[in-house]
């Protein structure tokens, strides 16, 4: 599936936006299982592991002064 799909349908709470920078920055993002035209698709096992064990910022830690 692409990753406008697994934005929308299976990753509650993950943006599309955060899946491309993801798939750009993040080395433990999985790779792609297959090519529909240009687009790369994964495998929704892969991406929901993937966002299961992804970093987190711990919460608080943001200082705005």
């Amino acid at each position: 599936m692409g990753l406008r799909h697994a934005a929308e349908h299976h990753l509650p709470g993950i943006t599309l936006a955060a899946l491309r920078f993801a798939r750009a920055n993040d080395p433990t993002f999985p790779t792609s299982a297959a090519k529909r035209g240009t687009e790369l698709l994964y495998s929704v096992h892969d991406l929901k592991r993937w966002a299961r064990n992804r970093p987190r910022a711990p919460t608080g830690t943001t200082d705005l002064d």
